[in-house]
């Protein structure tokens, strides 16, 4: 079996969501001896697809020229600047352009992790077949990094060691949940929150980001997204990891707070329920409501259940799911 794993990208210097899924997925097919093709041609049984920029584009229309099945990654890498297909309207609903479904309606299938996404799709507008495959990252750094004795986290961003944090992840188009995390900041002035957002190179990306800058209150960080071994010492040393936006909160990203046990504090129109409930999570409507949570609940049971999800669902059970979809397929050729 020869498998594309497609994923053209301007910036290659932060290991962001989409490189996060590319690589454990050609990390299943290297355990599985799965030879990795990295261009189109006719040897190819499956190509993949992460995103859906031109290139990406291109590359599905001469697939499917060549008559190879095509699959696409979504509600894994959303956040990713470089991934994202998904849009939000102001209004917090979600939807897919028109462009892009065209695309995605001439594949073969669409892969997400959980049932939920499944029926959003069908809501959205995607009328080919939907996998669903729960899914993981590799936490092996996460381990090394807990025993270093270097908070490195703290010396990037200059945090004195007393200092309680928070950390949020989102892309530069999610406005309405920085608001809400700067009305959050207001109300608790002894956490700074630092919001990672992922920025494309655009001009106007520039100016976004910039301009949700200027927006936030004094113990609001707003910066672009950290090389991967900082971002995780913040998770490490984090009270809380926040998510207060309307998207669905994407599985490469939420993976490493519950490995970690990071108590979560959520949107309730953020969650798959089928990964995060209330037993794992506060789930809120508001920054209010996350407040009182930050104020007076304790998470120590929340926590242990988003982290026995971890040990249940792993690396190693996503990378096996991947395969065994891969071989339905291959062998549906063969026939």
């Amino acid at each position: 079996m020869k498998v594309l794993v497609y994923f053209p990208r301007k910036k290659v210097d932060i290991f962001f969501e989409g490189a996060m899924l590319e690589s454990i997925i050609k990390r299943a097919c290297r355990n599985n001896e799965v030879t990795i093709i990295d261009k189109i041609n006719k040897d190819v049984d499956i190509a993949n697809f992460i995103n859906l920029n031109a290139a990406s584009t291109l590359a599905i229309r001469n697939a499917i020229g060549l008559s190879i099945p095509t699959i696409l990654w979504m509600f894994w890498a959303n956040n990713d600047n470089q991934a994202r297909i998904i849009e939000v309207k102001k209004d917090g609903s979600e939807y897919i352009p028109n462009s892009r479904l065209d695309v995605i309606n001439m594949m073969d299938g669409v892969v997400v992790p959980t049932n939920e996404g499944r029926l959003i799709l069908r809501k959205l507008g995607v009328k080919i077949p939907v996998f669903v495959i729960p899914g993981a990252v590799g936490v092996s750094r996460l381990d090394k990094l807990k025993t270093n004795k270097v908070d490195i986290f703290r010396r990037y961003f200059r945090i004195a060691d007393d200092k309680k944090y928070t950390i949020s992840v989102m892309n530069v188009r999610a406005r309405h949940e920085l608001e809400q995390l700067n009305v959050l900041a207001g109300m608790m002035p002894e956490y700074n929150f630092y919001a990672l957002i992922s920025a494309g190179t655009s001009t106007l990306d520039r100016l976004r980001l910039r301009a949700l800058n200027k927006l936030t209150s004094k113990n609001l960080i707003v910066s672009e997204l950290v090389p991967e071994d900082v971002y995780r010492s913040g998770l490490i040393g984090a009270s809380f990891f926040i998510n207060l936006g309307f998207e669905k909160m994407n599985v490469m990203t939420l993976y490493e707070p519950m490995y970690l046990k990071v108590p979560l504090i959520m949107n309730k129109k953020t969650v798959f329920s089928e990964i995060i409930n209330s037993e794992k999570a506060v789930l809120v409507n508001n920054a209010e409501e996350a407040a009182m949570a930050m104020d007076g609940k304790d998470f120590a049971a929340l926590s242990e259940k988003g982290y026995a999800y971890t040990q249940k669902v792993n690396k190693d059970s996503f990378m096996e799911a991947i395969m065994n979809l891969f071989n339905k397929i291959y062998t549906r050729l063969l026939k």
